[in-house]
């Protein structure tokens, strides 16, 4: 949502939005509200037209050029990885997997205080064993909320649907470095969710994430119930 504010020169409204994403009106209302609220966002009251309130109209706030703090860093160690890695994607990953692992549970983590990963000749970690059993529906879904947890707590607005198999990223709190070099920066992602899924039974092989799939979000698909078998 943030991300279609910047690309606009003016105010949006909700019902503009709303069209443009797909998302009900209430769903954008509240992001718009949430931006507002953290300063990445100004709101105006729109001429008033009859009876009623005025509608409001949505703008992002001025920013600084380009990124700072955290999200400076992050820019700065994918243009180093793109730049300088043989395989910057793989080794994004292997820091994504990195990242979970040092995850406290309450920030949707499952494996604090594991090793690294072995790496292979090519620096890509192997990929982990696959649980001999397929997981429960409630097994699968626990996993997957360990997901979307660790996403909201790392900056993300996330949306999905009732069994989050499939979650639209509409914020990203590193967006820059991610445009810059996405696969790198994507792909960090990807090592995140794929690595909190390990050892529940669902196929990692399954999981994929789109990249800007839509005007200001992305995709996160997820493995659901029955994924990877024949």
């Amino acid at each position: 949502m943030l991300a279609r504010l910047r690309q606009v020169a003016g105010t949006l409204s909700v019902e503009q939005l709303a069209t443009e994403t797909g998302q009900h009106a209430n769903t954008v209302r509240e992001h718009l509200e949430a931006l507002v609220g953290d300063g990445h966002a100004t709101k105006t009251a729109a001429p008033k037209e009859g009876r009623g309130r005025p509608a409001w109209l949505y703008e992002a706030a001025a920013t600084p050029a380009g990124p700072v703090g955290y999200a400076a860093l992050a820019a700065a160690l994918a243009q180093h990885l793109a730049a300088n890695s043989d395989n910057p994607a793989a080794e994004g990953e292997d820091a994504g997997r990195t990242w979970a692992r040092a995850l406290p549970v309450a920030c949707g983590g499952a494996k604090v205080g594991g090793t690294l990963p072995r790496q292979g000749s090519a620096g890509v970690s192997p990929a982990a064993p696959a649980s001999s059993a397929a997981p429960t529906g409630s097994a699968g879904k626990a996993a997957r909320t360990r997901v979307v947890t660790a996403l909201g707590q790392a900056g993300f607005g996330v949306q999905g649907n009732r069994d989050a198999t499939e979650l639209t990223l509409t914020t990203c709190p590193i967006v820059e470095a991610a445009r810059a070099n996405p696969e790198v920066v994507c792909a960090v992602h990807l090592g995140l969710a794929k690595e909190l899924l390990s050892g529940s039974g669902l196929p990692e092989r399954d999981v994929e994430l789109l990249p800007f799939a839509g005007p200001g979000y992305c995709t996160l698909l997820l493995p659901g119930a029955g994924s990877g078998t024949p």
